[in-house]
């Protein structure tokens, strides 16, 4: 309960701070709501009972009833109306700020946070429920204040006429409360179970709807294998749900033959004493419906108690997630300085010259294997690096350290000799261009795809294009319908698509777009030819002539272009020079190089063959 009143009051807070006149409007909307009920009951009884009197009295007594009981249909008509348009409002304004403080939010995760399955499962969760659980627990609880009015009100009305058939009907209608909290709590735990198992049926949809697997989804036939696995999902959770649902329906079928039993005695008793003649007519409905009105709303405030206490849990989960503290060193950075009352960086002006590495250590949570062991390296300005190794030798890892995307690791990262926590993350951030393995392709335009890497001068096509010069892609864009502004994709309309080449051509010219000091590129050509690839290599050491340049790559004839080569496996630097240096060494460069060698050297064996 401690947690239902706390959330709640999160949530007042939330849509009173989304919108103070329309939830002021709502609030004394739902008063009125409740008064309503009690008013018309008064109403109709006075009406009736004029009715019955105008034998003796004549028909005008008739008439002052008649005008209170238009004029208050039509107030419930001005009412209805208002909170039709004010609810409708505040359900849309508040959908709106749910979604974007959990995009927000979102945005302050950090990387490690999208790599762990708990805070996806919660962001699941928090983005799929936000459009309307919160709506619904406010609307609960407002209907819960609007139904207690009606039963005060109503149920003061019965105790002055017999005063014990109100705690009889409160107990008889409160007696299916617990088995009922009881379901709805087995019916949270079975939905918190399955939220991987949702992100498992939304990631199966997106394989059969999403034109980027089409390809392979067809050539391997596997559309009956994704369809079935999906069907598999839903059958069980249908299953689960049939169950549930068959064990609430005997619950409520059971209590409400119960209220029904005791709702028609009160109801006898009632039309026993008019039959007296004790009663007038309009008393007799009067009572009828003051018992019917005060069983109905009691049967309305336990449905609101018990989707308010299902849709709690939800929001409990949503407010989990908004509080959920974050792995983004920058944002942690930005939390460390707020709290030490740090208003400007004492290194806010800076550019980098070199990079050091101290014996940095790393390993993902969970894992007990370290992915980077005691790392020493630097890097300075000028120098173009190579980094290459076997898959897993932790070369990306080290990258992603570098850019400062995880900052837990042990050791020491120097900046111009300086600590690298000295600086302000975002200004360093901001010194580093970077081409991702799985670069983003952004359904936007070619604009959009390229100014990405810095805002500031997305509008100004000169120095996009310029980028776009040096990744070689220029003369692509030149032939496109609208040039810069063409929307690329196949998601929206009149979407232009690029091969996979392109695409990272546009990736490498976002990286160049940003006047960076730092340059990582992380396998530049996975989708280039080798002559596409060494003429961006040449271009890329061109550029680097006075910033730092870091590239991964698998392909050691690109390698022996970059000043530096430095080789990695199982988390270490295990050899370090230049391509001569490392080949006369004859070490595992020289074993890799060799073996690239002989296979080029084999294919163009079987080439002379079959052209011979």
């Amino acid at each position: 309960m401690w947690n239902s009143t706390k959330n709640s009051g999160k949530l007042f807070l939330l849509i009173y701070k989304t919108n103070k006149g329309q939830f002021f409007a709502s609030s004394f909307l739902h008063i009125l709501q409740g008064l309503v009920p009690f008013f018309s009951l008064i109403v109709m009884q006075n009406l009736l009972n004029a009715i019955s009197s105008t034998m003796i009295n004549g028909v005008d007594i008739v008439l002052i009833p008649f005008a209170v009981f238009v004029l208050l249909y039509l107030a419930k008509l001005v009412i209805n109306s208002g909170q039709t348009f004010v609810e409708g409002n505040l359900e849309n304004s508040l959908a709106k700020s749910l979604n974007i403080m959990i995009c927000q939010k979102s945005t302050q995760l950090g990387l490690a946070d999208y790599e762990n399955s708990s805070i996806n499962d919660q962001l699941k969760r928090a983005s799929q429920e936000a459009g309307f659980r919160p709506y619904q627990l406010y609307s609960q609880l407002a209907g819960i204040a609007s139904s207690l009015i009606t039963v005060i009100s109503s149920s003061t009305w019965l105790f002055l006429w017999k005063w014990w058939t109100v705690p009889i009907i409160l107990v008889v209608s409160l007696a299916s409360l617990y088995s009922l909290f009881k379901i709805n709590k087995q019916q949270f735990e079975i939905y918190m179970e399955r939220t991987p198992y949702y992100r498992q049926s939304w990631y199966l949809t997106y394989l059969l709807t999403n034109d980027r697997a089409v390809k392979e989804v067809k050539i391997f036939q596997l559309s009956s294998y994704l369809l079935n696995r999906y069907s598999g999902l839903l059958e069980g959770f249908y299953k689960v749900d049939k169950k549930m649902l068959g064990k609430l329906t005997k619950y409520t079928l059971v209590y409400n033959l119960v209220e029904l039993a005791v709702m028609l005695w009160l109801v006898w008793l009632v039309i026993k004493e008019t039959l007296r003649n004790t009663l007038m007519i309009g008393s007799l409905y009067g009572y009828i419906q003051a018992i019917m009105l005060t069983q109905s709303q009691v049967q309305s405030i336990m449905r609101n108690l018990l989707q308010f206490s299902q849709n709690h849990l939800y929001m409990e989960q949503l407010f989990l997630f908004i509080d959920l503290p974050t792995s983004d060193p920058l944002m942690r950075s930005s939390e460390q300085s707020n709290e030490l009352g740090m208003i400007a960086d004492k290194r806010s002006s800076f550019s980098i010259e070199q990079l050091e590495l101290r014996n940095v250590s790393f390993q993902y949570l969970g894992q007990e294997k370290q992915v980077l062991n005691n790392v020493s390296l630097t890097f300075n300005k000028g120098e173009t690096v190579a980094i290459v190794g076997k898959n897993g030798s932790g070369k990306t890892t080290l990258m992603k350290i570098l850019m400062q995307l995880y900052d837990d690791f042990n050791g020491n990262i120097l900046v111009n000799g300086h600590n690298i926590k000295e600086y302000n993350l975002m200004n360093y951030q901001k010194k580093i261009g970077a081409v991702f393995q799985d670069f983003v392709h952004y359904e936007m335009s070619v604009r959009q795809n390229i100014g990405f890497g810095s805002l500031e001068q997305m509008d100004q096509d000169d120095i996009i294009l310029d980028a776009a010069k040096y990744a070689s892609i220029d003369q692509v864009i030149r032939t496109l319908p609208q040039g810069l502004d063409t929307q690329l994709g196949k998601w929206f309309e009149d979407g232009q698509q690029l091969s996979g080449g392109q695409w990272q051509r546009l990736a490498i010219a976002r990286a160049f777009m940003r006047n960076a000091d730092l340059y990582i590129l992380d396998e530049p050509s996975a989708f280039l030819d080798p002559v596409a690839e060494r003429d961006l290599l040449e271009l890329f050491l061109d550029l680097m002539k006075d910033k730092i340049g870091i590239f991964i790559t698998h392909r050691l004839s690109s390698a022996r272009l970059a000043h530096r080569i430095i080789v990695m496996e199982d988390g270490k630097v295990i050899e370090q020079g230049t391509h001569e240096a490392l080949l006369q060494r004859n070490g595992a460069y020289a074993e890799m190089y060799q073996i690239q060698a002989k296979s080029f050297s084999d294919e163009s064996s079987r080439e002379e063959v079959y052209q011979s």
